[in-house]
């Protein structure tokens, strides 16, 4: 298998492209139930039954007043909404993940000195689906 690196990443929020997007992150977990019997045995196992499932993630970035994605962005941010989210790890060899998500948290960041940073917490809201295709 080929080595993908993220410098062919992309976001589409709310169906907009997400531009000058520097990184972004995810993270996925399940809750985990401890459903362990007693047990006569001399051995005991400890068994787990998979609970509920949910998602994270951050994105990072620079602000760029042209891009559809990054004003729906804000806008949801401002609104407390939820919007479909593509979170795309590489656009050539495939591999995302979609879903919807609320977006917790916008952070902007101006200094004279460098660009304007822009960064978002997004919490996931519903099922998060992965796709191999382009």
């Amino acid at each position: 298998m080929a080595a993908v690196t993220g410098k062919s990443g992309t976001i589409l929020y709310a169906g907009g492209s997400v531009a000058t997007i520097k990184s972004w992150s995810m993270d996925i977990q399940t809750d985990m139930h401890d459903v362990t019997t007693l047990s006569t045995g001399v051995v005991q196992w400890r068994e787990f039954a998979a609970g509920i499932s949910g998602w994270t993630g951050s994105i990072q970035g620079t602000f760029n007043a042209d891009s559809t994605g990054q004003n729906n962005m804000i806008v949801a941010s401002l609104a407390a909404t939820t919007a479909a989210v593509v979170l795309e790890m590489d656009k050539d060899a495939g591999g995302s993940f979609v879903g919807g998500c609320f977006l917790e948290s916008m952070s902007v960041g101006v200094d004279i000195d460098n660009q304007t940073d822009m960064t978002w917490s997004a919490q996931g809201s519903g099922s998060l689906a992965y796709s191999t295709s382009t």
